[in-house]
């Protein structure tokens, strides 16, 4: 079940509930109020007919015959209600002898007054009831009397049939309210809660796109609430996989071209040191040519060597494993010098001051630019080193506009390089020694004109 209809499903019960309490109050209230004012009309009324009598008591009791007394009393009864309305009905009674009753109930047996006759005047007690008779209601109270020695009961009928009847009106009409209150509170929190829960449905439908790979896809953010905010999260959430996803397939893309790649590198002396091999075993060889074949078989071996060694440099360059600490120029420049001794090809300007790195990586970064630089036929290379940055020119054939695009690729060589000795792993390294250093290596360079290779040390590399 859908969220929407279970809020909806949920609201809609506890306002059935509330409305259920509300109107079973109410109905409760007015019922009672209602019927509390007709019994207290009704009482008051018995209590103004048994007044009436007590008020001429004497009067009745003075005439010495019965039957002029009892006269006397229906006088004084009759007086009293004839003025009554249509609803009320009354009874006067003694004992089994019904004097006057126009109820057509037996009054004093349901309320119980001629049971017990002793100590009437001390007890004085109205009974009340209500009576369902007959399709009719009813609601009864009578007193005992005592008039002459004679016990009378009084009693008081009133109809409250219509009371009723208004009452269950009351019922109904609550009940048909309730019930359209609750469809036009459904209708209007269907329509609120779609429109509400929108954003939703949104997130939903883009959620599925991204899981089909349309990381692109985002919501239209509107509003400032709480679901606006989740959609906010949820665009910049999608804008990260997206390019996290980038990453992992480019990450993917350039492990594909470096297995391709390294297949292609150690293909060749691997294949050469077999062929050598095989000769050594198989072939009748002249001493000339065994050490001629053991010759290249070492060769080839340290290529792979070199190749191993390369690739386990730029894998283990990580940020985790250098340390940057202040170096000295001068320092750095005596390294440089006794590493290139008896080489007049290069060189090396060094002013003074220190920078901050690892000096184990930078040598490494300026000695691989210097390689590639006279590989790619330098006859002259200009090695300068400041506290800003390093930078190597030489006057090699340069490098195309497209081999620029891939200078830095692992194992890419440009076709000018293609015979010269290497693996295309020298310039991979060196950017990756510059990125360590929070910095980044360019490249200006033209065909036939050489290249300039620059590292700019950044604030942090100088001063963290």
């Amino acid at each position: 079940m859908k969220l929407r209809s279970r809020i909806t499903i949920g609201t809609l019960g506890f306002l059935l509930i509330s409305l259920t309490l509300c109107c079973t109050l109410m109905i409760y209230v007015s019922k009672k109020n209602m019927l509390n004012s007709t019994t207290s009309y009704t009482k008051t009324e018995l209590e103004k007919l048994v007044a009436n009598f007590y008020t001429n008591k004497s009067d009745i009791e003075s005439t010495v015959e019965e039957l002029t007394a009892e006269t006397k009393l229906k006088y004084y009864f009759f007086k009293q209600t004839q003025y009554s309305d249509s609803d009320t009905e009354y009874v006067l009674q003694c004992g089994d002898e019904i004097i006057y009753n126009d109820s057509g109930l037996d009054v004093p047996t349901i309320l119980g007054l001629n049971e017990d006759k002793s100590d009437i005047e001390m007890q004085g007690e109205t009974k009340s009831d209500i009576v369902h008779t007959e399709g009719a209601d009813y609601y009864i109270c009578g007193v005992d009397i005592n008039i002459n020695d004679r016990i009378y009961q009084v009693c008081i009928v009133r109809d409250i049939t219509e009371l009723y009847r208004q009452i269950y009106q009351m019922i109904a009409l609550c009940v048909g309210i309730g019930i359209v209150i609750s469809l036009a509170a459904a209708v209007s929190m269907i329509v609120f809660l779609k429109k509400l829960l929108r954003p939703l449905e949104q997130l939903k439908d883009e959620a599925d796109a991204i899981s089909q790979g349309q990381y692109q896809r985002q919501i239209d953010v509107k509003g400032k609430d709480e679901l606006a905010s989740l959609s906010h999260s949820f665009n910049t959430m999608a804008k990260a996989v997206e390019s996290h996803i980038a990453e992992v397939e480019e990450t993917s893309e350039a492990r594909n071209r470096l297995i391709h790649a390294l297949s292609h590198e150690m293909r060749t002396p691997v294949t050469a040191i077999c062929g050598y091999a095989y000769s050594l075993r198989n072939m009748k060889l002249t001493d000339a040519q065994k050490q001629e074949a053991l010759e290249f078989m070492d060769i080839e071996a340290k290529r792979l060597g070199s190749l191993s060694g390369k690739l386990t440099a730029l894998v283990g360059l990580t940020a985790d494993k250098i340390e940057l600490k202040d170096i000295e120029l001068e320092e750095l420049k005596k390294h440089l010098e006794m590493i290139w001794q008896g080489r007049d090809d290069i060189f090396l300007t060094v002013e003074n001051g220190s920078i901050r790195g690892d000096k184990d990586m930078l040598v490494m970064l300026i000695t691989n630019l210097c390689d590639n630089a006279k590989k790619a036929g330098a006859t002259r290379i200009e090695v300068n080193i400041t506290g800003s940055g390093i930078s190597v020119k030489d006057n090699g054939r340069g490098i195309s506009k497209e081999d620029m695009k891939h200078i830095f690729e692992i194992f890419y060589q440009g076709d000018a390089s293609r015979n010269q000795e290497g693996f295309g792993l020298g310039l991979a390294l060196c950017q990756r020694i510059a990125e360590l250093h929070h910095s980044k290596l360019s490249v200006e360079s033209s065909l036939q004109e050489g290249s300039i290779f620059s590292l700019q040390f950044s604030y942090n590399s100088l001063m963290t």
